[in-house]
């Protein structure tokens, strides 16, 4: 019984009684989220096309991809200034889409570890010769463990810390995305590593958090100066999806992601904004976004402004993201979070299932980029991955 329902779920037909329930609060509690808020936009906009012109073009994104579009309102295409061709609006790709057809097509399930989980990342690129954060230790089932895999005490991770001459360093929970329950610590004056929370990092901190998860300690990541110069308060991290099958590996699209009001991680999530980057020019778009759909000529902290701005050694970033895809060919498609160094690009994370909401809602639609010819091929195909 079990079999044959799986075996439904995978059929054209389940997947079109998958469509009618999404998103489901509790499968899809972000989108199901971020789709509330955008409703909540959509009836308080005063700048609204005409509800014929809405419905119209609701049916032609419907009728395109065979799902409900619900970004036409999370992204805000309801709006005047918003008035596309039908070539323009279809090139929007659904929530739905993406998540239930296109990428599980491609989805390589039993090596999902790799990027599920953040020791497992570490040391694979690590082994890789793939450029990462330096791990510090990772905490796995209570116990402290070295980036060798010796088990250690705190004295002798705070040796460690004080020797090294840390100045930030991160704890990061294994598995999590979004930026949840990442922790900063900085040195302060007493050699202390206190969060702006006064969270101070000792072994009474570790024993309250050891049973929420397992953790991975790295230095802090001291981004350019250029890169500093948009938001100095986190690490901004280009977040890149990189596609790599028959034809090769290339960047098929790419964003700045920062932080702002003082905050000390860039995801979208918690809180950030992004800026489209233009993968053959490397310039940033005119302007950057938050989840919210607020939109940003300049960064509101430090008042830089985006238009016409080239990222800075991007034939670098591309260069050295391009070279860590071909050493991973079991993923066709990978988000990748890169940090630039004063010693080059870095890998921050690495995930298999990136989300494309705000890369589309800054790059006007992405089915062109992702070369998707024919939608119902990914409807048809849903059993057939690759």
């Amino acid at each position: 019984m079990v079999k044959s329902v799986k075996k439904i779920k995978s059929t054209e037909l389940g997947l079109r009684i998958a469509e009618k329930f999404f998103p489901d609060a509790r499968k899809n509690p972000a989108t199901f989220r971020h789709f509330n808020e955008a409703m909540n936009r959509f009836k308080e906009c005063d700048d609204k096309k005409s509800m014929s012109q809405i419905k119209k073009e609701i049916r032609i994104c419907k009728n395109y991809w065979h799902c409900y579009p619900y970004h036409y309102f999370i992204y805000g295409l309801y709006r005047t200034d918003k008035q596309l061709t039908t070539e323009e609006l279809v090139n929007y790709i659904p929530h739905f889409y993406w998540n239930v057809l296109f990428l599980p097509h491609y989805f390589p399930k039993k090596f999902s570890l790799i990027a599920d989980n953040k020791i497992v990342t570490h040391h694979f690129l690590n082994a890789l010769h793939i450029r990462v954060p330096k791990m510090v230790c990772i905490l796995f089932n209570g116990k402290l463990f070295s980036q060798d895999m010796v088990q250690m005490t705190f004295d002798q991770l705070k040796h460690e810390l004080t020797n090294n001459d840390y100045e930030k360093i991160f704890l990061k929970p294994a598995i999590g995305s979004g930026g949840k329950g990442i922790f900063v610590f900085h040195k302060n004056n007493q050699g202390q590593f206190v969060t702006y929370e006064n969270i101070i990092f000792n072994e009474n901190f570790l024993g309250t958090i050891e049973k929420k998860s397992d953790y991975i300690l790295q230095s802090g990541v001291i981004q350019d100066q250029e890169i500093s110069k948009i938001y100095p308060e986190s690490v901004n991290t280009c977040r890149i999806i990189t596609e790599n099958k028959g034809s090769g590996a290339r960047v098929v699209c790419a964003m700045l992601r920062m932080g702002r009001g003082q905050n000390e991680v860039d995801n979208i999530s918690s809180g950030g904004i992004c800026t489209n980057i233009n993968v053959n020019s490397g310039k940033f778009g005119d302007f950057a976004i938050s989840y919210d759909g607020e939109k940003f000529e300049e960064h509101p902290n430090t008042q830089f402004a985006f238009r016409n701005f080239k990222i800075f050694r991007w034939d670098e970033i591309q260069k050295f993201t391009i070279e860590a895809t071909c050493k991973l060919p079991f993923f066709n498609y990978i988000g990748w979070d890169i940090a630039l160094t004063p010693n080059g690009p870095t890998v921050v994370e690495i995930n298999w299932n990136p989300a494309i909401d705000i890369i589309e809602m800054t790059s006007h639609g992405l089915r062109e980029a992702f070369d998707i010819k024919d939608p119902d091929y990914y409807w048809k195909n849903m059993g057939q991955r690759i």
